[in-house]
């Protein structure tokens, strides 16, 4: 059962979101989703952890990530402090861009880690952005399905070289990316693992974009 703690130590995996202030947009166009992809990058040059999956949607981001010997309170604040400035920045805006910190979730069961990444995979499906998970740039889904995925586009190649894949792979054995797709995208109800994760998120219909 994931359970929402203040706590560290290496190798923890989180379900980590945040979403914009007074549920603005985070997100106005290509330079800034690759601007705060950028910022990831730059964060994962000065701390040692993973992130395993990855959505950005246009008012809140969602991502899995595993710590190793940072906390994860450093990792985020190193990760989003420099997007907000430079964004407001831009937009000439004052004030948070970001609702709180960041609502972190610690996972400790091998089966959530599956559904959390799946959840994260289906955001823009569930949001009616896409009608399917592949066809949304800014998630690592791709990445997943496709080993060639990131050729030729900017932002793939961003979010293929900050995601590790192979974690949730593994789990899948032969002709895992197969797998993978029949597993996020198959018709058997993962109905109580959503409401699940929504309830430990506090996410709800009010936070989809418009």
């Amino acid at each position: 059962m994931p359970r929402k703690k203040r706590i560290w130590y290496p190798g923890a995996i989180y379900h980590v979101m945040n979403r914009g202030n007074r549920r603005l947009i985070l997100y106005n166009d290509e330079e800034d989703y690759l601007s705060f992809l950028e910022s990831i990058q730059v964060t994962a040059r000065l701390y040692t952890f993973k992130i395993h999956s990855l959505c950005l949607m246009t008012n809140h981001f969602h991502m899995i990530v595993e710590t190793a010997e940072t906390e994860l309170w450093r990792i985020m604040k190193r990760m989003l402090h420099p997007y907000a400035v430079n964004f407001n920045r831009k937009y000439h805006y004052t004030g948070h861009l970001f609702e709180n910190r960041y609502t972190a979730c610690l996972i400790e069961d091998e089966r959530y880690f599956l559904e959390v990444s799946r959840y994260i995979h289906l955001n823009p499906v569930r949001a009616q952005m896409v009608s399917n998970p592949m066809e949304y740039e800014y998630s690592s889904y791709g990445s997943f399905i496709d080993a060639e995925w990131c050729y030729g586009e900017k932002t793939a190649e961003y979010i293929s070289e900050i995601v590790d894949t192979s974690r949730i792979l593994d789990y899948f054995g032969h002709d895992s990316r197969r797998q993978y797709r029949e597993f996020v995208e198959g018709r058997i109800s993962h109905a109580d693992q959503e409401r699940q994760i929504c309830s430990q998120m506090h996410e709800d219909d009010m936070w989809l974009p418009k």
